[in-house]
């Protein structure tokens, strides 16, 4: 399986989401972004300028400046393409939709860190506008990506660490279920 993360936008939660798909699935981790993935997720993750072509990796792609960044794109069995409300995040979005659609048109959506439903119908109209036969997945605003990082868990084994937790991150973790079954389903 090869799934590749991109946006031309950063701040969307391409890292943190990369970082936990790839725990979840036993996956390994490649990135062209400084980033601390290879401490949180040591022995099977890398970065590097020009990462290679491996099956069982996920890749989280900081933009397309880096050399074969399209042609492991066009290889991925899915591409996840996350974006916030934010305005420039929808346009970025919007760009990088259209230039990957090009070389794989099995892409994802991530509408990550919306506060309202006015927020999420906002990027969900504009992107649905331009993408109708893309796959959606939405993600409220959540401490889970942050802590992921600090505390080098992916988001399920955070919210297996208490019943507390459980409770807290549970619609998050919901829709995160969603999306690993779909990237299970190759």
């Amino acid at each position: 399986m090869i799934i590749s993360i991109i946006n031309k936008k950063g701040g969307v939660g391409k890292t943190s989401f990369g970082f936990s798909i790839a725990k979840d699935l036993e996956l390994y981790l490649q990135s062209n972004d400084a980033s601390i993935i290879e401490s949180i997720y040591p022995n099977m993750s890398k970065i590097s300028a020009q990462p290679k072509l491996i099956d069982n990796c996920v890749y989280d792609f900081g933009g397309f400046v880096s050399a074969g960044v399209l042609d492991i794109a066009a290889k991925s069995n899915f591409i996840i393409v996350p974006c916030t409300a934010l305005y420039n995040s929808i346009l970025r979005t919007s760009e990088t939709i259209n230039e990957l659609k090009e070389v794989n048109k099995n892409i994802i959506v991530l509408i990550t860190d919306y506060t309202s439903d006015e927020d999420k119908e906002q990027v969900e109209n504009a992107l649905k506008s331009s993408f109708k036969n893309l796959k959606y997945f939405y993600f409220k605003r959540s401490k889970i990506l942050e802590n992921s990082m600090r505390l080098g868990g992916s988001f399920k084994e955070l919210g297996e660490a208490s019943p507390l937790l459980k409770v807290a991150y549970r619609n998050f973790l919901g829709e995160y279920d969603r999306l690993l079954k779909t990237l299970k389903s190759i």
